[in-house]
């Protein structure tokens, strides 16, 4: 059935495995959402271009390249300037998160996140209700 393309898709960048596992299986069972991953920095431009998700969920600690690199070359291409960041890391030194925030981040996860927390970042990164609760509300991404 054609509900499933009018979900959101969220392009999670994270590296460790589990962290991945955890807010791919939260993002769908809980926040109904559709999930692409990818596991590195080199990869997330690629992953972008390819699957235009309404929102990334991107770790700023990757092997590679860092989550603000990636954030970096998001905003420097006209195609990516407007493209829902949620900034989700271990590090939470204040000069990342502020870094992350005026590279455009909507949101900022600091790890270990509560699923809760995950999903309403996700939600208010789209601008949206689309949370757990939410239903599949008109004029909602």
């Amino acid at each position: 059935m054609g509900d499933g393309e009018q979900r959101p898709l969220v392009l999670v960048v994270e590296d460790d495995v589990s962290n991945r596992e955890v807010m791919t299986s939260t993002l769908v069972e809980f926040g109904h959402y559709r999930v692409a991953t990818v596991g590195d920095g080199d990869h997330a431009l690629d992953a972008v271009e390819s699957h235009a998700p309404d929102v990334v969920l991107l770790d700023m600690m990757l092997p590679q390249r860092s989550g603000l690199d990636i954030l970096r070359d998001l905003r420097a291409d006209p195609r990516f300037r407007q493209l829902p960041v949620v900034a989700v890391t271990a590090d939470v030194r204040p000069s990342i998160s502020e870094e992350a925030r005026a590279l455009g981040c909507r949101e900022f996860v600091a790890k270990p996140f509560s699923l809760d927390h995950l999903l309403d970042s996700v939600a208010r990164a789209l601008g949206g209700s689309m949370g757990p609760d939410a239903g599949s509300e008109p004029g909602t991404r």
